[in-house]
């Protein structure tokens, strides 16, 4: 029971967020200083934006670059504020400077709006303290924030990974329900696929996040990054075998027309669904995995691809079925990968910068529909004669980070 409290993705999330939030409260509040202690907690909300707690190879980099971009910003703001720019003008600026983060990567991307919601935290402060003190703030904020969730990681060891590898797992569990269920129900392709494809990239994205802690955790030197190496292995094959296409319907209905295909296809998958939502729990609680076989599911698959030689349909079926089994039953990778050697495609500041001043970037495009965002709301906050509109600011750009619908073109 404790540990599925303790080692719950989510509870233990909430647990950490909790802490790295509270935590100056409390310091400020026995100093005598809440002010300081309730702004200090301001600078986690930018770096939980900003994905700096993301295990990544690059932990500490990722920290600087974000800690010197977050205190470039809030002085901007304060120095150009202070030469009566207007505030529509300032936002727009900022928001197409930094937008050529979208260009270097996922990870970089989210810099853009964690640093403006940085200036926009300034214009809260700016007039009320010196220039010099938000930049301090956003400075060991930030040291703080990293400091922390590299402490947190190093207590719970591989456990953020294991969180990436449960979730990988179960992904795939039901991704592979949902396919041969699909296949064998002859639903529409055209209404089945886009679901499909959706749960298909749930779990590529979760494979790139398992290739950053994996990363993260082997340059700790970890002991016990082997053994979560293997299973990431593992992951990798069945997600390989249980994602391949087959674009045969007619074949498919030809082969439940003649035999019992359907039932065996859909026990075949089912019962890889369930060892895999196993797997994932085990993964998650530190559970060593019990013995698994699918000889009579899979002795199932064999006579009906003997019996129909000329249908591709079973020979498929078996084929992969058999090579999932073999996975799930020896507990072993299926081929040999080097995963940690450092293939992730980051492209240099300058093509990135040259593909970003073109009209087709997609990240030109966001900056732009951003600070169009941004501008309108300032201007709003001018007509209701605010003094500053930095909460009309704040909350059109953290909408805009919970995927808002509306805020899509």
């Amino acid at each position: 029971m404790w540990r599925r409290l303790i080692y719950h993705p989510d509870i233990n999330y909430a647990l950490r967020q909790t802490l790295v939030l509270c935590l100056p409260v409390a310091v400020g509040l026995m100093l005598g200083e809440l002010r300081f202690g309730l702004l200090f907690s301001l600078v986690p909300a930018c770096c939980n934006i900003a994905g700096l707690d993301t295990p990544h190879k690059r932990f500490f980099k990722r920290l600087i670059i974000g800690a010197s971009l977050f205190a470039t910003c809030s002085l901007l703001t304060q120095l150009l504020l202070a030469k009566d720019v207007p505030l529509p003008f300032l936002l727009t600026g900022l928001t197409l400077v930094l937008g050529v983060t979208a260009e270097l990567g996922p990870l970089h991307a989210k810099l853009l709006p964690a640093s403006l919601l940085a200036a926009i935290f300034t214009l809260s402060l700016a007039g009320y303290m010196p220039v010099w003190e938000p930049l301090l703030i956003y400075a060991l904020g930030t040291l703080w924030y990293g400091l922390f969730n590299w402490f947190w990681f190093w207590i719970w060891r591989e456990q953020p990974l294991r969180e990436s590898l449960s979730l990988l797992y179960r992904e795939l569990a039901d991704y592979c329900e949902a396919k041969y269920s699909l296949l064998t129900q002859h639903t529409d392709p055209e209404k089945a696929l886009p679901p499909l494809l959706v749960r298909q990239q749930k779990a590529v994205d979760l494979i790139t996040q398992c290739y950053q802690q994996m990363h993260m955790l082997s340059a700790q030197n970890n002991t016990d990054y082997k053994r979560m190496l293997r299973i990431f292995q593992e992951a990798l094959d069945l997600q390989e075998h249980i994602s391949v296409s087959l674009h045969q319907p007619e074949e498919v209905q030809k082969l439940v027309e003649r035999s019992h295909a359907e039932e065996v296809i859909r026990w075949n998958a089912q019962t890889v669904a369930a060892r895999l939502r196993v797997l994932a729990d085990d993964i998650l609680y530190h559970r060593l995995p019990t013995r698994f076989t699918m000889e009579k599911q899979i002795g199932a698959l064999e006579k009906i691809a003997r019996q129909h030689p000329d249908n591709p349909v079973g020979q498929f079926c078996y084929w992969h079925f058999s090579r999932i089994a073999r996975v799930l039953r020896t507990q072993k990778p299926l081929y040999a990968r080097d995963l940690l050697a450092d293939k992730q495609r980051r492209m240099p500041l300058l093509p990135a910068l040259k593909s970003y001043l073109s009209l087709k970037s997609p990240a030109l495009r966001n900056a732009g529909r951003l600070s169009v965002m941004l501008s309108v709301a300032s201007l709003m906050g001018t007509a209701l004669h605010l003094p500053k509109s930095y909460w009309i600011l704040m909350t059109v750009l953290l909408v805009t980070q919970n995927g808002y619908g509306a805020t899509r073109l």
